[in-house]
């Protein structure tokens, strides 16, 4: 069986393909990692005032920058959440 030039551009796309959605998913993965480590849904069903001193301290941390470095990688992946 020979394969000819059609079989092996199909097969590049196909790898470049599946690499791109691999690619993906980590990226989306990650960013719901960070969500999640900066407390996103906290900071959203709470509208203007932190009552929660936990939350509070993390909002000021972030704001100041000094959040753990896996705190602030995410902030530099998605944003401040508030």
């Amino acid at each position: 069986m020979q394969f000819g030039r059609k079989d092996v551009i199909g097969a590049a796309c196909a790898v470049v393909s599946i690499g791109l959605v691999a690619w993906l998913a980590q990226d989306s993965l990650a960013r719901a990692d960070c969500r999640d480590l900066l407390r996103w849904n906290d900071f959203a069903s709470v509208e203007g005032d932190v009552e929660d001193p936990e939350l509070d301290a993390l909002k000021s941390r972030l704001e100041t920058g000094q959040g753990s470095e896996a705190e602030r990688a995410c902030v530099a992946r998605v944003g401040l959440p508030f």
